[in-house]
């Protein structure tokens, strides 16, 4: 997680303006799932935001980009994807401002995926799997080689558990894993058959 004070003091220093795109956070950071800057308590200073709708706030597509009234301003006369894309169709639209108006009043959904993460992990590295570090709903587990992330996906999913494997040039070489993504929805005895699979397909290739 990026360190967000740390950046923000910086940019104070220098003058320069703080962007986050946050895609990945909001609707899961923060105490009212507001994202990194109010998980770091530095919503204020956050010049530029933006985000997705295509992952917490509804599954659907489409994004936004918030703001300054006159960087907004700037932006909607300079930003050439603002200028040449197509509207979002109302049904997303819709579709995410339930969302939101979820996710501002009740934490259930929120608390349980951070439950559920926790459990997650733990049961990961207790089964002798490298978990990349972090509190987030996305938990990579770390093998190293291309082909090794590719085989274990694949095993994975005729077991029936679908995991994505990530290697270069989506990350640095030698740092390919295979990408987990947790949800409010699943159930603890879902977490435990995803874990055991990855256990059984350890053992299989040998993984250490």
């Amino acid at each position: 997680m990026a360190n967000l004070p740390a950046i923000c003091e910086l940019a104070d220093r220098y003058q320069a303006l703080v962007m986050v795109d946050d895609s990945h956070a909001v609707g899961f950071m923060g105490q009212r799932g507001r994202g990194t800057p109010e998980h770091h308590g530095v919503s204020d200073r956050v010049d530029i935001l933006t985000g997705t709708l295509g992952k917490a706030l509804g599954g659907a597509s489409g994004g936004y980009t918030s703001g300054r009234a006159e960087i907004v301003e700037l932006l909607r006369q300079r930003s050439r994807p603002y200028l040449f894309s197509n509207s979002l169709a109302p049904p997303i639209v819709a579709a995410s401002l339930k969302a939101i108006e979820l996710l501002s009043t009740s934490t259930t959904l929120r608390d349980r995926l951070a439950s559920h993460t926790r459990y997650f992990r733990e049961r990961m590295s207790g089964v002798g799997l490298e978990v990349l570090p972090g509190e987030h709903p996305i938990v990579p587990i770390m093998l190293g080689e291309a082909t090794l992330a590719s085989k274990v996906a694949d095993q994975m999913l005729a077991r029936g558990v679908y995991v994505i494997g990530f290697s270069f040039p989506v990350v640095p070489r030698g740092t390919a894993r295979i990408r987990t993504q947790l949800s409010a929805a699943h159930r603890t005895e879902d977490l435990d058959f995803a874990v055991a699979q990855f256990s059984a397909v350890r053992d299989e290739l040998g993984i250490s």
